[in-house]
C-alpha cells in the first residue's frame, strides 16, 4: 500500500517494480537504490506510514474492503490491463466483480428516450447472466444501475466505480441509489476512502469500467463527453465497443455515432451485444503469479539486469505522461462531475428541463411526466409554451419531441 500509494509510482510503475523485484517489500527496500541511479528524473517519494495507517483505519471505518491484484476477488478482465490498480476497495456483493461484465455508460444529461434504452439494455443483460458497470453518475449511469437492482433472481446485477473514495457519496442526489448498490450491488474505487472525487479522477475511473468489462456500450454523448474517454480506453485493451445510434440533430447522438463512423458496432438492441460476445475469441494475458504484497517474494530481473534501472524510469515517464494526458481530457466533460451544483429537477428550471428530457424521437407524454418529476399540469403548460414557440411538436399518440435547433 505504501509503494502504491507513493508519489510518482502510478500503476505501470508499480507493476514494473512489482515484476522486478518480485514483491512491494523488495521493492521499498530497494527504493534507496533506485532513486540514486534515477537521480535527475522525476523521483519516487514513499508514502509514510502514517497516511498508510490513515487509509487502513478510514476503510475499516466505513468497512471497505481491499481487494489486492493477485486476490481471488480482484478481477480478471481488470488485471489484464497494463494499467491495472494494484489494489481497490469494494463494498456490497464483491462476488459479482468476477463475473462477466459489460460497462454502460453515457450523458449525464441524457433524455427521457436515452435513459429508458439504456434501462432496457441493462435489464436483459442481467437477466443473461452479465453484470453492468458504470460510474453512478447523473442520467444514463443512474438510470442503468437502478434498472438492474430491479432484476432480481438471476446471476447478473450491477457495479458502480467511483471517481472518489468508496464511501463518498457523489452526486448527492444518488444517496438513495448508493445505499441500494452497497446492499445489492457493489461499489468500488481505487482511490483511498474519504476522498472527495475530483475532476482528474473520472478519466482514471473510467479505464476501471473499461477494464472491468468485456465490451463497452456509449449511450447518448457528446463530441467531446468522457463516455468517448472510456470507449478509447476500452478499445485500447482489446475490449468490444457498441455504440447506441442517434438522430444527427440531437448534439447527445454525436459520440455515439462518431465512433460508430469509427467502426464500434452498431447496437440498437441487447441482442446485438450478446451475439457479438459469443462470437468473440479473446486472448486474454492475464496477469498470474505471485501475490503484489507477499513477504517472501523472489527478486526478478524480467526486462532488465539489476544493474539497470531504465526500464523503470521508462515506467515513470509513462505513468507521467499518462497523468498529463488525464489531466488534459480532465476538462473535456467533468465540469459537472465534481462542483456543479445537480440539475434542478423542478419548476425552476422549466422549459429547458423539458428540452433536456426530449429528444428528435417522438416520447410519450406520460414518460416525459415521469422523467421530469413534475405535476402533469405543470407540464401540460410548458409544452403548450414550447409549441407556441416553434421548440417541441406533437405527434399521435400523445407523444411529443423535440424540434432540432
Amino acid at each position: 500500500m505504501r509503494l502504491a500509494r507513493s508519489a510518482n509510482v502510478g500503476p505501470v510503475t508499480f507493476h514494473k517494480l512489482i515484476e522486478r523485484f518480485g514483491s512491494a517489500r523488495n521493492a521499498i527496500d530497494a527504493l534507496p537504490d533506485i532513486i540514486e541511479r534515477t537521480a535527475g528524473k522525476r523521483q519516487i517519494v514513499l508514502a509514510t506510514r502514517e497516511d498508510t495507517i490513515a487509509e487502513i483505519d478510514q476503510a475499516r471505518t466505513c468497512d471497505a474492503k481491499p481487494i489486492i491484484i493477485g486476490d481471488p476477488e480482484y478481477p480478471a478482465m481488470l488485471a489484464a490491463i497494463a494499467d491495472a490498480p494494484p489494489y481497490f476497495y469494494a463494498l456490497g456483493r464483491v462476488e459479482l466483480l468476477t463475473r462477466p461484465t459489460i460497462g454502460i455508460v453515457g450523458a449525464r444529461n441524457a433524455s427521457a428516450n436515452g435513459c429508458g434504452f439504456a434501462r432496457r439494455l441493462s435489464a436483459a443483460l442481467c437477466e443473461a447472466g452479465y453484470v453492468v458497470a458504470s460510474g453512478m453518475a447523473r442520467g444514463i449511469d443512474g438510470a442503468v444501475h437502478d434498472a438492474c437492482l430491479q432484476v432480481a433472481n438471476t446471476d447478473g446485477g450491477t457495479v458502480a466505480v467511483l471517481g472518489g473514495g468508496v464511501d463518498v457519496i457523489y452526486p448527492r442526489e444518488h444517496a438513495d441509489l448508493y445505499r441500494k448498490l452497497c446492499e445489492n450491488g457493489c461499489v468500488i474505487s481505487e482511490m483511498p476512502p474519504g476522498l472527495n472525487p475530483q475532476a482528474r479522477h473520472f478519466p482514471r475511473r473510467n479505464r476501471i469500467i473499461s477494464g472491468l468489462s468485456h465490451g463497452i456500450v456509449v449511450v447518448e454523448a457528446g463530441r467531446n463527453s468522457g463516455s468517448l474517454i472510456t470507449a478509447r480506453f476500452a478499445g485500447e485493451q482489446g475490449r468490444d465497443v457498441f455504440a447506441v445510434p442517434g438522430s444527427p440533430t440531437d448534439p447527445r447522438a454525436a459520440g455515439p455515432n462518431s465512433l460508430i463512423r469509427d467502426g464500434a458496432i452498431l447496437c440498437d438492441s441487447v441482442d446485438v451485444i450478446l451475439d457479438t460476445l459469443r462470437i468473440s475469441e479473446r486472448n486474454n494475458h492475464l496477469r498470474e503469479g505471485i501475490h503484489l504484497f507477499a513477504i517472501d517474494g523472489r527478486a526478478t530481473t524480467i526486462g532488465g539486469s539489476s544493474d539497470d534501472f531504465s526500464d523503470i524510469t521508462k515506467s515513470i515517464e509513462r505513468d507521467a505522461q499518462s497523468a498529463i494526458i488525464v489531466d488534459t481530457l480532465e476538462s473535456v466533460d467533468n465540469q459537472e462531475e465534481t462542483g456543479a451544483p445537480a440539475p434542478a429537477r423542478n419548476e425552476d428550471r422549466g422549459t429547458e428541463h423539458i428540452l433536456e428530457l426530449l429528444s428528435t424521437s417522438p416520447l410519450l407524454i406520460d414518460q416525459l411526466i415521469r422523467a421530469s418529476g413534475m405535476p402533469a399540469d405543470v407540464i401540460s403548460t410548458m409544452l403548450i409554451e414550447l409549441e407556441l414557440a416553434g421548440r417541441v411538436e406533437r405527434h399521435p399518440g400523445n407523444r411529443v419531441s423535440r424540434i432540432a435547433e
